[in-house]
């Protein structure tokens, strides 16, 4: 009798133990491909405050001449010079090569933007 206990303890040991392990499991979920891009803004010579709407282009050259991708951002709110807002270019520019940051910014409402220069270079970090 007691062989033949401990055979089935065995046998519902190792499902039980399986399923425990099963589920502590950690799942894998995809990364976005948004990112979080901060800055600092004057105007007239001192920082600046308010809403403005941004333009952010990726270009494939330093000076501007081969834009990949454009995305907007309105009324994102800046005080005292300081601001941060999400950009998503999406994956597809995203390929390992060098690549630039063109900010143009506008008051919120405003006709036309203003290039800010020189264009930022994509560097990776943490």
């Amino acid at each position: 009798m007691k062989k033949t206990t401990a055979i089935i303890a065995r046998r519902l040991l190792l499902p039980a133990l399986l399923l425990t392990l099963n589920s502590q499991l950690p799942t894998a979920s995809a990364q976005g491909t948004a990112f979080t891009y901060q800055g600092r803004l004057n105007s007239g010579g001192a920082p600046a405050s308010g809403l403005y709407d941004f333009r952010f282009r990726l270009d494939a050259d330093p000076v501007g001449n081969t834009i990949l991708g454009t995305a907007f951002t309105n009324a994102i709110p800046v005080t005292s010079g300081l601001f941060t807002t999400t950009i998503d270019f999406g994956a597809s520019p995203f390929t390992g090569s060098n690549l630039w940051l063109e900010v143009d910014v506008k008051t919120n409402g405003a006709a036309n933007y203003t290039a800010l220069a020189p264009l930022q270079a994509f560097t990776p970090t943490p």
